[in-house]
């Protein structure tokens, strides 16, 4: 980001989008400040809707290379 010049955002830029994203969605206060420590303890809506798939026909296993 942006799109024509990638990885250009400093880090403190990318924080700073992270927060506003995170502000407009009513995640983090409008004067959160996000950094390495603050951004991991966003406490995401979904963070326990996520379930196991533990069907037998659900075993596939990731390929990106030579894959069958």
């Amino acid at each position: 980001m942006p799109m024509d010049r990638p990885q250009t955002l400093t880090a403190n830029e990318v924080y700073a989008v992270s927060a506003y994203i995170l502000n407009l969605n009513g995640l983090v206060p409008a004067d959160a400040v996000m950094d390495a420590q603050s951004l991991p303890k966003v406490q995401m809506p979904n963070r326990n809707g996520f379930m196991v798939d533990d069907r037998p026909d659900a075993k596939a296993v990731r390929c990106m290379t030579d894959c069958k």
